[in-house]
């Protein structure tokens, strides 16, 4: 099964973000479906004030470079950097902010079924007769 290096880069004002993971080719087809999921903005937290914004999944991924490893490449990343160096979105992350906008929607769903307003019930009410002066 083929191995890949992703590459990760962005820039904060003037500061450059790096990082890199090798993941096997099941693992990048499910990383980049994972990310075109996310049809909405979202940031990723850095530090306490600084973080990367992104529009969408597209954007995301459009900071990453994927490029296949002989074996001996994924060897000597895994021997020295166990796989993963840097900043590096990982899909543990990308299903986080999936999770997170099922758990608004939700929200928004319960809100919908708690509210006891019905247009009916209020439809002939006056708040206001045309004596009331303002």
């Amino acid at each position: 099964m083929a191995k890949y290096l992703v590459t990760f880069n962005d820039q904060i004002n003037d500061i450059e973000i790096y990082g890199f993971k090798t993941m096997t080719e099941k693992e990048v087809e499910n990383f980049e479906r994972l990310a075109e999921s996310i049809t909405w903005g979202f940031s990723y937290k850095l530090c306490i004030s600084k973080k990367l914004n992104f529009s969408d999944g597209e954007d995301f991924l459009s900071k990453l470079e994927f490029k296949e490893l002989t074996f001996e490449e994924d060897r000597n990343l895994k021997k020295l950097f166990n796989g993963e160096f840097g900043t590096f979105i990982t899909e543990d992350v990308l299903e986080q902010i999936t999770k997170e906008d099922e758990d608004y929607i939700d929200d928004l769903d319960d809100l919908d079924e708690d509210n006891d307003y019905n247009d009916k019930d209020y439809r002939d009410t006056d708040f206001y007769s045309d004596d009331d002066e303002f």
